[in-house]
């Protein structure tokens, strides 16, 4: 069977997306070494394996040993370079030796154990990799690593760097020996080059039409990235275009700007067909529904109906439901890329799913009984659930496997959290306790307070310093994380069970939800409430905060996720569509959308609108 471009890329992007990234270091990871030091540390290692090295040169079997020979012993070296060293060889060797998987593996050890990796790193590997002498089979996977790897380097304009990458597609698709596959490739690599050649042009001549047309219309309405593209469509040929462009750029404010923005995209929507079309609906919704969102009186009207109009002309740009779970859906959260949702349920599964297209990928199946909290991991590699067995379980993201587990809670845990820097995991039980756990150890480090009512829900401050842990007793106490002593109470919610705390990105405010229907805002060091958001019918089960600061989303028995404004406490958005409770919800990295899990078993995604000043509520 002839190996499908998307194909090959839907089940490899997963495995490989971690080498073609820079990633995220831990703080106390060392420096790269200098040059001269790894040069010299290269040198001894050539000096200690010169046999080996020989056979290599001729004896593609013998570069692979050498080379799986290095990976497994750099862990053990004694100095930074030495261990650089053999990682970086290993890497080499295995590359352009045809060994897909180890050239990876080892690239991601450079990239996560050492600080500041040269960036052209995993573009080199890649290079090396398409020299090599490679199996059908590894072909495929370098074609979907490189492709993956050339449209990062467009998603952040280096159009030079996707054309390189882009010669690197078309010469693995050969190596697959698919005509389709090559053809792809090719109108790939043709793109990546037109775009280079207009930023190009546009360097020299910064207000050519025709090059700044062909990248703005590339961004708005081939990616879908308006806030790259509106610049250059602003000086693009077409009149019509670059009108509605500057106007867009111009941020309205009020109803009657934003509803005039919106007529501008609405009307070129008829002079296009397809995902062109659906583009530009798109952003004509996005300012209908922000004129919405400011209107007095009788402004609201006119797009108020456009946005009824388009919700329901085009139902899946606005709410997509996933389904699979077979009990209640308990909780979602994201990759820190997005690109990736994880929900847990009554079912006792965790359940991996393509955020964008709602796609079940794979069913993570190991806990005993419902599962009802779920953390990632800052790098996106673990995720970490809990729930009635009393046991906290560590899974590999990209392999589906169970790691670890920590066990220790007597009574169904029911809530999890995660210090910013991924280390250290905090868990609230029925037991009464609430434990922090060294992540890397999988070991109990410490206990929170005295052990007399049950924990329902727990968080800790981006920083690290404080932990807060919710009871079933209304009361929420703000804990030293280090020391364990108590910095602050709040207790407003009249007695009854707190379902759901979240904190502020400086750690100064909480906001709290509970069975008594309210949402809460708090000053952490204090404990004095700040304000309250009115508007729930039944308790609030899941708080989220926006990834700007901005905005909370709540997530409530009455079947409803509202969307507030964090400074103000006005609702500006209700979704509505579950036949049942709901009791997760989470927003996407770019804030656009949120998720819901509910006791009908669904998940759905939701798209919000855009929210200028002066916010007023959307129905």
């Amino acid at each position: 069977m002839p190996i499908r471009f998307s194909r090959v890329r839907a089940l490899v992007a997963a495995l490989f997306a971690v080498a073609v990234v820079s990633l995220a270091t831990a703080a106390d990871e060392p420096e790269t070494p200098a040059p001269n030091d790894i040069q010299e540390a290269v040198d001894t290692l050539r000096d200690v394996y010169e046999k080996d090295y020989k056979d290599a040169e001729t004896d593609n079997k013998a570069k692979k040993a050498l080379a799986r020979k290095l990976f497994e012993g750099a862990p053990k070296r004694k100095t930074a370079a030495m261990r650089y060293a053999s990682y970086d060889e290993a890497r080499r060797l295995a590359a352009t030796g045809g060994d897909t998987k180890l050239a990876l593996d080892a690239l991601s050890a450079l990239s996560t154990k050492f600080r500041g990796t040269p960036r052209d790193l995993a573009s080199e590997t890649l290079k090396l990799l398409g020299d090599a002498d490679l199996s059908p089979a590894d072909a495929a996977g370098l074609l979907a690593l490189a492709t993956d790897a050339a449209n990062t380097a467009l998603e952040r304009e280096d159009y030079a760097g996707a054309v390189v990458l882009g010669k690197l597609v078309v010469a693995a698709a050969k190596k697959t020996e698919d005509p389709d596959i090559v053809a792809e490739a090719r109108k790939f690599l043709a793109r990546a080059e037109s775009l280079k050649s207009a930023i190009e042009t546009i360097v020299k001549e910064p207000n050519n039409a025709t090059a700044n047309e062909a990248l703005g219309l590339y961004w708005t309405f081939t990616r879908g990235r308006w806030d790259t593209g509106l610049k250059y469509l602003a000086k693009s040929a077409s009149k019509d275009l670059a009108n509605a462009a500057t106007r867009d750029l111009a941020a309205p404010k009020t109803a009657k700007e934003c509803t005039a923005v919106a007529d501008l995209w609405y009307k070129l929507a008829t002079d296009y067909k397809g995902a062109e079309h659906r583009r530009l609906i798109d952003r004509a919704w996005e300012w209908y529904a922000a004129a919405l969102a400011v209107a007095v009186g009788d402004e609201d009207l006119k797009p108020g109906e456009r946005v009824k109009e388009i919700e329901k002309a085009y139902p899946d740009l606005f709410d997509l439901n996933f389904s699979g779970h077979t009990g209640a859906a308990a909780g979602v959260v994201l990759t820190p890329n997005g690109k990736t949702l994880i929900s847990v349920g009554n079912d006792n599964s965790v359940r991996i799913w393509d955020a964008a297209t709602g796609k079940l990928q794979k069913t993570l199946e190991g806990h005993t009984a419902w599962v009802g909290s779920v953390v990632v991991t800052p790098d996106g590699e673990r995720i970490v659930t809990a729930g009635g067995d009393n046991v906290i379980r560590v899974w590999d993201l990209k392999t589906g496997k169970e790691v670890a587990t920590m066990e220790g809670h007597a009574i169904a845990i029911r809530g999890l959290a995660l210090t910013a820097d991924g280390k250290t995991l905090v868990s609230g039980a029925s037991d009464k306790t609430c434990r922090a756990w060294n992540l890397a150890t999988v070991k109990e480090t410490k206990r929170y307070g005295d052990g007399k009512e049950s924990i329902e829900s727990v968080t800790v401050t981006a920083d690290g310093k404080y932990v807060l842990a919710g009871n079933d007793m209304g009361t929420i106490t703000v804990y030293d994380a280090k020391t364990g002593d108590v910095v602050s109470k709040y207790s407003k919610h009249d007695g009854t069970m707190v379902y759901t705390i979240v904190t502020s990105a400086d750690g100064k405010t909480a906001i709290s939800g509970a069975r008594d229907k309210d949402v809460h805002v708090w000053d952490v060091a204090t404990g004095k409430e700040l304000r309250r958001f009115k508007g729930h019918d039944e308790q609030v089960y899941q708080l989220a905060l926006s990834p700007d600061g901005k905005y909370v989303a709540s997530a409530s028995y009455d079947k409803t996720v509202r969307i507030w404004d964090f400074t103000s406490g006005k609702e500006l958005k209700k979704f509505e569509g579950h036949t049942d409770g709901i009791q997760g919800t989470c927003f996407t990295p770019d804030g656009r959308f949120v998720f819901s899990a509910s006791w009908d078993k669904a998940i759905r995604k939701w798209r919000l609108p855009l929210f200028p000043a002066g916010n007023k509520k959307v129905d």
